[in-house]
């Protein structure tokens, strides 16, 4: 014959103040969790935007196109920071998104925002075929 375990009066004191320390330490996280999804506001502005940029995909000046990039950069950047991912840069936050962002996706992004830094930090020259590349790459995230 088994005895029952009957929790004891501190018992349930210490493990409901353990508790209510827990739940005070989540509080201030609750609102951080990632959304998988964006608001028709959103949405409606990531089309515009990214309607923007691939408007920008025909032309044959150079610098039209790093604006592209830039541009597509940023707009990837900013639905990251939409869907919840932390992180101080953009590549902090793609590396927080990567098990939710398909692999093929995943690199090409990567590799389109390593065109970005090539543009924005060395001024490198690149070709037209090679931005457009990068701009498809960078828009290939989901928002």
């Amino acid at each position: 014959m088994t005895k029952k375990y009957k929790e004891t009066v501190i018992e349930k004191i210490f493990i409901g103040f353990f508790r209510g320390i827990w739940w005070l330490v989540k509080l201030p996280f609750k609102g951080l969790k990632k959304s998988s999804r964006l608001s028709v506001s959103d949405q409606q502005h990531l089309i515009t935007k990214k309607n923007e940029i691939l408007s920008l995909l025909d032309s044959e000046n150079p610098i039209e196109l790093r604006h592209a990039v830039l541009e597509a950069d940023k707009l990837a950047d900013w639905i990251l920071k939409k869907k919840g991912y932390g992180g101080e840069t953009f590549a902090d936050r793609l590396r927080a998104a990567e098990k939710d962002i398909p692999r093929g996706a995943y690199n090409n992004i990567w590799q389109g925002h390593k065109i970005r830094n090539q543009i924005a930090h060395e001024n490198a020259e690149i070709s037209h075929q090679a931005l457009r590349a990068a701009i498809r790459d960078i828009l290939s995230i989901n928002g």
